[in-house]
């Protein structure tokens, strides 16, 4: 039996046992699990099995592949990577990414990104304004964050930011 068929649905599930003894030289495994849905949480939660057998100093990380030129963010270490490459953005404008990111398709005032990434409105438009600009320099693609005329700002739909959630 496949270490993934004990996930599937028609198999009865059964617990590993932790394996003793283990060397502790650190081990990366990449596997790509193409697919979206149920049939993908089954192989992970297969795998997250596999680690838990292993014991307690063994970590496993869930990534989403990122496409070449790609943006990822990772909120918990707040960080930002393009091409593997750390970018070294301010603090609001991470959030203004990170924000921009989780409401793809999402067209935002100047004030109402000033209500959510700022926290206020005491300041002036400008201010979003100044940010998104100094944002798209760092990220050395001026089409990430589109300019909706009128309107205000939202995330480009083909820019491929991913946002690792933990």
């Amino acid at each position: 039996m496949s270490a993934l068929a004990v996930a599937h649905p028609a198999v009865p599930r059964r617990r590993l046992r932790p394996v003793p003894d283990l060397e502790e030289s650190p081990v990366t495994v990449t596997i790509s699990v193409t697919g979206t849905g149920a049939g993908r949480e089954r192989v992970v939660a297969a795998l997250r099995d596999l680690v838990d057998a292993a014991g307690q100093a063994v970590r496993v990380t869930v990534a989403d592949p990122v496409e070449p030129g790609g943006l990822r963010l990772d909120p918990g270490a707040r960080t930002a990577m393009r091409d593997g490459q750390p970018l070294d953005l301010s603090r609001l404008e991470y959030d203004l990414l990170l924000f921009l990111a989780r409401h793809p398709r999402q067209v935002f005032s100047r004030s109402q990104l000033l209500a959510q990434v700022w926290g206020h409105t005491h300041t002036t438009n400008r201010t979003v304004d100044v940010h998104v600009s100094r944002l798209r320099t760092k990220l050395s693609d001026p089409e990430v964050v589109t300019t909706v005329y009128g309107l205000g700002y939202r995330l480009a739909d083909d820019c491929g930011v991913t946002v690792v959630e933990r």
